[in-house]
């Protein structure tokens, strides 16, 4: 078989009916390792049934699923294996397992560097096609004129699909994440039949935030039809924020610095609806099998990066210059105007709305 212009082969490198291996590789950012983890479990529950090593950052091992046939690999990316002599220390190490082929799942510098190291020793390496033009268009031309792009979700499973693995995203099986600790439990008991509203108002890039004062009278609004409120976050900012601007400690529960992301996981299964920005909680909560409103602004959802099982929930503004960028960093004055227009224009009847359509279905 010959290769392709993309240097894959023509048909599926697997066509014995051994247990193939490969090497999964996805090092960042969390929102994306959320939804790699959704495809990864799929291909595992495939009819090929493929043994995956999954390469990515010790934080992120509690987002994958123990499942058999898989394992995870902490890299260690600023001491050992930093640059081009690091990575071909790491490609050294890998090799020893015989992988049948590598998925690259990222394609960045460094992920692209240790396949070709993989390439040259004589292992298939399929990578992601991020779609980089058809996004730069979208921001040019807006959502509205050139539609949906295609889904991460199914960028990933086409990865896997070239390397002869199928990864259904049609029914995609959720993993079941977090580790139910005393500390978790001993929360679980107090819910009884309250309604629990997680809310994560924060996100990578301060453009995706909404207004602090639109949340704080949301949250308001959620205690006065009887729910009790969750609030997630990481690091003193946000945990700052959250204390001094948010909560009300008399009966709100912060999760932000008090539990860790096995714990907070845990616990997620168990929200009524998270509330939450494009950003890492709205993917984990989407894998996480609950209901969640999504607040968008400059960026948009048809960028493929919509919370999965979750279109529903999704608020934004109809705007034309929307998505003035694709994950939130605004480059121009005029980004800057969109960026602050399309999340003044998401009122809290909007958010509130879609909240109580989902704790009352």
């Amino acid at each position: 078989m010959e290769p392709n212009k993309k240097g894959s082969l023509k048909f599926p490198y697997f066509c014995s009916m051994e247990r193939e291996k490969l090497l999964v590789i996805r090092f960042s950012a969390m929102g994306d390792v959320a939804m790699a983890s959704a495809v990864v479990k799929a291909a595992l529950e495939s009819g090929q049934k493929p043994e995956i090593d999954l390469l990515s950052k010790p934080f992120f091992e509690p987002l994958f699923e123990k499942k058999s046939g898989f394992s995870f690999i902490k890299p260690e990316l600023k001491v050992k294996h930093r640059g081009i002599v690091g990575l071909y220390r790491l490609y050294r190490r890998l090799k020893n397992n015989n992988y049948s082929a590598v998925i690259d799942l990222h394609g960045s510098l460094r992920s692209r560097l240790l396949g070709l190291f993989f390439r040259m020793g004589g292992t298939p390496v399929y990578t992601i096609d991020k779609g980089r033009s058809e996004k730069r268009k979208l921001i040019r031309e807006g959502a509205h004129k050139t539609g949906a792009l295609q889904h991460s979700l199914d960028r990933y499973a086409d990865v896997f699909q070239r390397a002869g693995v199928e990864a259904n995203t049609e029914k995609l099986p959720l993993p079941s994440l977090g580790t139910a600790t005393s500390r978790v439990d001993a929360l679980l008991e107090q819910k009884g039949d309250q309604k629990w509203i997680g809310i994560a108002p924060f996100a990578a890039h301060p453009s995706k935030e909404w207004d602090f004062e639109k949340m704080k009278a949301l949250a308001e609004e959620l205690r006065n039809i009887g729910c009790q409120i969750l609030w997630f976050g990481a690091g003193q900012r946000e945990i700052g924020i959250l204390k001094e601007k948010l909560m009300r400690e008399e009966s709100d529960v912060l999760i932000a610095g008090h539990f860790k992301l096995p714990e907070e996981l845990a616990l997620m299964r168990h929200l009524d609806a998270m509330v939450c920005m494009d950003s890492a909680n709205m993917h984990m909560a989407a894998i996480s099998g609950i209901p969640v409103v999504s607040i968008w602004g400059p960026t948009h959802p048809f960028a493929g990066f919509a919370p999965v099982h979750n279109e529903a929930g999704i608020v934004q503004a109809d705007l034309p210059c929307r998505p003035c960028t694709i994950y939130g960093k605004i480059r121009s004055k005029s980004g800057e105007e969109c960026a602050r227009r399309s999340m003044e224009m998401v009122t809290v009847e909007m958010v509130l709305e879609r909240v109580r359509g989902f704790i009352n279905s």
